[in-house]
């Protein structure tokens, strides 16, 4: 009867443990924050044609400063302009300057906001195609600071109509992982 017990005790405190750590997998999921991307949209380059490329933004929190370069193949698209964004209905005003005939640096500083959260578009930046061939664009030197001067880190991408989209893992590995644990869980058991 002894031995009983004591099997019996091992298989709940295995129990416990298997549920225990099912428990603290699943509540760390919705803890995960989502990642805050920033990709580069644009449209078919029809030479003649005036085409706007945005940069957009997703899943940012307390969002207050930032800088990004846009450079792009001079022979084929000759820069226009770049206009303010919006990320929730709150306008980003914009400062920008030609780095070099192929660079636009662009940078904000959203003075007495105490924080942009949510998703939204950056900036919209105009161009004239004037040639054919790629228009080579890409963002570098990208930042984003928050309301505590703390780099927000993020995904720079690009996105084009040429470009395959990026996956990232999320809650099917998390959901590997438990799956994995709780049928090792049920092996033990089925042993003892």
């Amino acid at each position: 009867m002894e031995k009983n017990s004591r099997i019996s005790l091992k298989k709940s405190t295995l129990f416990g443990i298997c549920f225990a750590v099912f428990l603290i997998a699943f509540a760390a999921v919705p803890a995960q924050a989502q990642q805050t991307t920033v990709n580069l949209n644009t449209p078919e380059l029809v030479k003649g044609s005036t085409v706007y490329t945005t940069v957009e933004i997703d899943n940012v929190t307390d969002l207050d400063a930032g800088q990004f370069d846009l450079s792009f193949n001079s022979s084929v698209l000759k820069f226009l302009n770049v206009e303010d964004g919006s990320i929730e209905g709150t306008k980003i005003p914009l400062q920008w300057r030609l780095i070099d005939a192929g660079t636009v640096r662009v940078i904000f500083n959203l003075e007495g906001v105490t924080g942009i959260s949510g998703s939204g578009q950056i900036a919209r930046i105009d161009f004239e195609v004037i040639g054919d061939g790629k228009g080579d664009l890409l963002i570098s030197n990208g930042l984003l600071g928050n309301t505590e001067a703390n780099q927000i880190n993020a995904d720079w991408g690009v996105t084009a109509a040429s470009d395959v989209q990026k996956s990232t893992p999320g809650f099917g590995g998390v959901f590997a992982l438990v799956s994995l644990i709780a049928v090792f869980c049920m092996v033990k058991f089925g042993r003892s």
